[in-house]
């Protein structure tokens, strides 16, 4: 048997739908060695597949039809109705209640024959279309919907099957899948996210009005949107909490800090784990009864204020214990971290996973990063200025004799533990971490293991080594189901890995999150002549002359500038999930015209979810006054909202489409009165990871037109309106420079000496913190409202 490619195909769907387990990709590309070398690459449209010979023992997928009960269902497949709690329990992400199943619903029944069509086919009479790859309307919501004649639908567009060949809808072809994630761990996850974020957002300071960065690609995006599913910040931000506080109590109390050996944390609480019997632990930490760990639970932790050097900055996540629990040891105590690896590739994935993850977390900012070996470059994309890339072994070997020297030095038998705690001296012993990306020969590990031994000199290698050499960390299998073992710990581990596909993305995002370049912003002219500003506000009840109110009242609205809201849905309101659906809403909006495995991998949801959630969404938007849904059912294969359904950026993109620097004044104040607060305000971390570039671009415009507003009333003598348009444009910009500017030169005008300061004050400390220059036009400016005058340049 063979299967054709279709566009949007990719390893995991396919494997699901024709061996009715995603996860056994594996065996797909077993059976198609020359085809599917790279398992992480998009499958190419036309390529013919061969399908494993195991696939007939592959669980059976099932369509739910009118009348069917979970019972039922498992006496036709399973030959008893009392085997129906396999069936509920194979699918657990929909059954909630095993009396409620759902018309149109797909249930796996593991352990049933699989028969010659992988479903049941649905009753139907000639000539009748198939019903859309959506579920039905729950049984609980159906009393709640008014009785209305159905039409029926429109025909379905010609298709082929896979069996005849690839079909490209409208001449477009699906975007291409996200790389497999491996086991990459959820601290680096969420490590590489903020570090991303954190450079967009200087990026975002230093953009000039009128232009925009430069998206990354649908690949990328996806991507991110994958890695941000799986960071749990969190988690991150109270482990670095907690060990800076750990540091200042050792400092306060005068004690000596305790030898790490392991940290594990779960969902609710952070165990230390120590080498060496510790003292009394600091406020919110409880004790082990033999003095051997410390803990505290995660709510405890006070995230703000721990400004304390890190007495740990070289802990990293080495993996995850199978009931989720994340364990991390300290590669200073360490000295030589040796990982042992089944394969070079596995060595690399898993090294590559520790040195991001050094390079991004907020404990290790301390840490410096010397690299050598394939791969050293996604390093010091993550690190920054912090990392060093050697170009051979022997360079670095030597580079760290060399730095062991100094410091048994400087250091003159003073502990490193002490230096390490204490303000004053930290920033001497900051440590200094070798990472080998290749194998290193068994002599030259001894040889490192040698020279480090003794009392600690804030110096760590990590090394990848021979699997039959003897090893802290053991890593097995292949990257993308790989186990660990730790030196002294029982459990079997799954290791943290990125591999080689994953490792490509990921520095393809720290590219992106780099580039200073732009391009011209689409609600940005670009050309020279303007619309005459109007000379006064609206006053009330007046409307703005140059603006057109552009949507229908009544119909369903998403608000996206400030707490997400979804208002105007003529159905029922979700009885959970609600922000889901929101989130599920401004997706369509964004991408209309999309196939339904592209919302899925847009998402980032199984396709389960994807379902779920759609059907539910088209529930609450209900229908229009004539009764057209508002969520039509996609007959196409393409899913569309009703072209009446709109959101607050959707109105503003409008109202600036001919360009900001040709509207009126009154288009501008209109596209600021939408401003509720920051974009996506209420969104957790977690959630709409798809949206960053929605985000950044909803921020981007209301920035310029806040700085183009506030110029044009200073022209005219308007301060208030221009201390208005600044103000309100910070609040979805905040500390945007030329925001800052816009109020200090607004102050200014107005004499209001006071404010200048406090303004002048804010802009210059935010730089230091940021560790950014102010712009020359910036520093002339504060000169000027400060001092009187500009600084002489020149003798």
């Amino acid at each position: 048997e063979t299967y054709v490619v279709a566009p949007g195909d990719d390893l995991w769907t396919v494997s699901e739908q024709l061996l009715g387990d995603g996860g056994r990709w594996r065996e797909l590309a077993e059976a198609n060695p020359g085809k599917l070398a790279d398992p992480s690459r998009p499958l190419t449209p036309g390529t013919r597949l061969s399908l494993p010979a195991s696939r007939a023992a592959a669980p059976l997928t099932v369509r739910v039809h009118k009348g069917d009960t979970l019972s039922g269902i498992a006496l036709e497949h399973l030959a008893a109705a009392g085997r129906w709690p396999r069936i509920a329990a194979a699918n657990d992400d929909l059954i909630q209640d095993p009396d409620h199943i759902e018309i149109g619903w797909r249930l796996i029944v593991p352990g049933a024959e699989r028969a010659a069509h992988s479903e049941r086919s649905e009753p139907r009479t000639e000539g009748q279309e198939a019903p859309p790859d959506e579920p039905s309307v729950p049984r609980e919501e159906q009393a709640l919907q008014p009785t209305v004649a159905v039409q029926a639908p429109p025909p379905a567009e010609p298709t082929l099957t896979a069996a005849e060949g690839p079909v490209a809808q409208s001449g477009e072809q699906e975007a291409p899948v996200v790389p497999l994630l491996g086991t990459l761990g959820t601290l680096a996850a969420a490590a590489v996210i903020g570090a991303i974020e954190a450079r967009r957002f200087l990026r975002l300071r230093e953009r000039p009005v009128g232009r925009r960065l430069i998206p990354p690609q649908e690949q990328a995006t996806r991507l991110r949107v994958a890695i941000g599913s799986r960071q749990q910040p969190d988690r991150l931000l109270a482990l670095d909490a907690a060990l800076r506080a750990i540091g200042q109590h050792c400092t306060a109390s005068e004690v000596l800090l305790p030898e790490l050996e392991r940290i594990e944390i779960d969902d609710d609480r952070i165990v230390l784990h120590w080498a060496t019997l510790a003292a009394t632990p600091p406020d919110g930490f409880d004790a082990s009864a033999d003095a051997r760990s410390w803990s505290i639970a995660l709510d405890r932790i006070v995230l703000a204020g721990g400004d304390h050097p890190c007495p740990y900055p070289a802990v990293v996540s080495l993996g995850s214990s199978p009931d989720g629990r994340l364990v991390l040891v300290d590669a200073e105590r360490s000295r030589v971290l040796a990982v042992a690896a089944a394969e070079p590739e596995l060595g690399r994935a898993t090294l590559a996973s520790m040195g991001v993850e050094l390079g991004c977390a907020p404990w290790a900012q301390e840490v410096h990063l010397v690299v050598c070996g394939d791969g050293a470059e996604l390093v010091r994309l993550a690190g920054g200025d912090r990392v060093l890339i050697q170009a051979r072994s022997e360079d670095t070997v030597a580079q760290v004799h060399l730095l062991a020297a100094r410091r048994r030095t400087a250091l003159e038998g003073t502990p490193l533990a002490a230096l390490r705690i204490d303000p004053d001296r930290s920033d001497a012993v900051a440590p200094v971490v070798f990472l080998f990306l290749d194998d290193v020969p068994p002599e030259v590990a001894d040889e490192l293991d040698g020279l480090l031994a003794g009392p600690a000199l804030g110096i760590a290698i990590i090394l990848a080594t021979a699997a039959t050499v003897p090893a802290q960390w053991t890593v097995t299998g292949d990257p993308y189901a790989p186990v660990g073992r730790l030196v002294g710990t029982p459990d079997t581990l799954r290791a943290h890995v990125i591999p080689e596909a994953t490792r490509a993305g990921v520095a393809t995002l720290f590219r992106a999150a780099d580039d200073p370049a732009t391009t011209q912003a689409p609600w940005w002219s670009g050309e020279d002549a303007n619309v005459l500003a109007l000379p006064h506000l609206p006053r009330p009840g007046e409307d703005p002359v140059d603006i057109v109110r552009l949507v229908p009242a009544g119909h369903p609205r998403v608000l996206l500038i400030g707490p997400t809201e979804l208002l105007g849905a003529n159905g029922p309101e979700p009885i959970r999930s609600r922000q889901q659906m929101i989130e599920v809403c401004a997706w369509l909006l964004e991408h209309p015209g999309s196939s339904p495995t592209a919302m899925a991998a847009g998402l980032g949801v199984a396709e389960s979810t994807r379902r779920s959630n759609l059907s539910r969404l088209r529930i609450w938007l209900g229908d229009d006054p004539d009764g057209q849904p508002y969520l039509p059912d996609a007959y196409s294969g393409r899913i569309m909202l009703h072209g009446a359904v709109t959101s607050d950026w959707n109105q503003v993109q409008l109202l600036l489409a001919p360009g900001i620097d040709r509207v009126g004044d009154s288009a501008l104040i209109a596209a600021l009165e939408h401003v509720r607060g920051a974009p996506l305000a209420d969104a957790a971390p977690g959630q709409w990871h798809w949206a960053e570039e929605l985000r950044t671009d909803i921020s981007s415009a209301l920035r310029d037109v806040g700085v183009v507003l506030a110029e044009r009333a200073l022209a005219r003598g308007d301060v208030d309106l221009a201390r208005w348009a600044a103000a309100r444009a910070l609040v979805v910009a905040p500390e945007d420079e030329l925001l800052l500017g816009a109020r200090i030169r607004t102050e200014h005008r107005a004499g209001n000496r006071s404010e200048v300061e406090r303004l002048v004050n804010q802009l210059t400390r935010q730089a230091r913190v940021l560790g950014v220059d102010l712009m020359p036009e910036t520093v002339m400016l504060c000169q000027q409202v400060i001092e009187g005058r500009l600084r002489a340049r020149e003798a």
